[in-house]
């Protein structure tokens, strides 16, 4: 059985207000990346790619928080063991300290500020259905 994914979520205006984007069934790298683009310049907001069927081992979405120029990858994983873990990224050039993103506290060192780097998870992502950087 083939892949499929669904990419969703929703942007933050600067007057508050949350906004539902529309579902896109196996979109293309040029949608991918314009839906990432469109909710960062608005500020705030949610993109979620994930997997359907939803797999039993392996990763199942890839989510990324942007807050103001910020952008936090989180890789969904269900592993072989039943459990569910949570793969990021590590940037051993930012500072071991905590910052906030979206209104909850996260470790720098897994927040990037490079769109490029985001909007290259998601595509390798709906390609393979991973993104081996992230661990």
């Amino acid at each position: 059985m083939s892949m499929v994914t669904t990419l969703g979520g929703y942007l933050v205006n600067t007057d508050g207000g949350r906004h539902q984007l529309p579902l896109v069934q196996n979109p293309s790298d040029s949608v991918t990346e314009n839906v990432i683009k469109m909710v960062s310049s608005a500020g705030k907001g949610v993109v979620v790619l994930r997997c359907k069927p939803t797999p039993e081992v392996g990763p199942e979405k890839l989510e990324l928080y942007i807050d103001a120029g910020n952008f936090l990858l989180m890789l969904g994983v269900n592993e072989e063991d039943g459990d569910y873990s949570v793969r990021t990224l590590v940037d051993e050039n930012m500072p071991n300290e905590l910052m906030v993103v979206m209104g909850e506290k996260y470790p720098a060192k897994a927040v990037t500020r490079d769109i490029d780097l985001a909007c290259a998870a998601f595509c390798e992502f709906a390609r393979i259905g991973d993104v081996p950087l992230m661990r």
